[in-house]
């Protein structure tokens, strides 16, 4: 009898630990479920930042202007106010910073055509992965990029200012956020592409 009691007492203790395996890990499901809404705002919050530095100011994107005469240092510096704001420290901040300084400082290098308007849209999300207090949310991108140059116009054969729109899509884009203090979302690291990867996007001309 002893021994069927000491039996039965390991088995309700094995009934229990499993009960509450089972409802702690259907409450960090529900408690990420939940937090999925918050995330994904964070991450277009971010993806919107990333937009307006993506591009050179409005007063420098002039054609055919020498991109070595062009002075960037305060536009960089506004650049790392607005990112510390959305990532996880000054450090994280910085390496986003570089990215975007290497982007414009490409466009420099041809001012021939002018990027005037980047705009970068989060559609599907393919995947949240969470470890800890983290999560990298995979996802595909729709891009837009408006851009001005000198054309000629086929009426007088003269040559005049032009635009035209380039689109491309990006998959396995990724962000990676860590939750901080009053739950806030915050961004540890962004793989993000600001040129179209195939080099094949639309492109319509006005």
């Amino acid at each position: 009898m002893k021994a069927l009691k000491r039996i039965n007492l390991g088995f309700i203790l094995a009934i229990i630990a499993v009960v509450g395996v089972i409802i702690y890990c259907t409450s960090v499901e529900n408690s990420r479920s939940a937090a999925k809404g918050d995330i994904d705002n964070a991450c277009k919050s971010f993806v919107e930042l990333t937009n307006k530095y993506a591009v050179l100011p409005s007063e420098n994107q002039n054609l055919d202007e020498k991109g070595s005469e062009i002075n960037l240092e305060n536009y960089f510096s506004e650049m790392q106010s607005s990112l510390e704001s959305q990532t996880v420290s000054k450090e994280t901040a910085n390496i986003q910073k570089t990215i975007l300084e290497e982007v414009l400082k490409g466009k420099l290098l041809d001012t021939t055509v002018i990027d005037t308007d980047f705009s970068r849209t989060i559609g599907k999300v393919t995947s949240y992965n969470f470890s800890g207090n983290q999560v990298t949310v995979t996802f595909n991108s729709n891009v837009s990029v408006k851009q001005k140059y000198n054309g000629i116009n086929e009426e007088t054969g003269e040559r005049e200012e032009k635009i035209r729109e380039n689109f491309f899509e990006v998959q396995g884009e990724t962000i990676t956020l860590e939750k901080v203090k009053d739950n806030e979302w915050k961004v540890v690291y962004a793989n993000l592409q600001y040129k179209d990867p195939n080099n094949i996007g639309i492109k319509l001309s006005m």
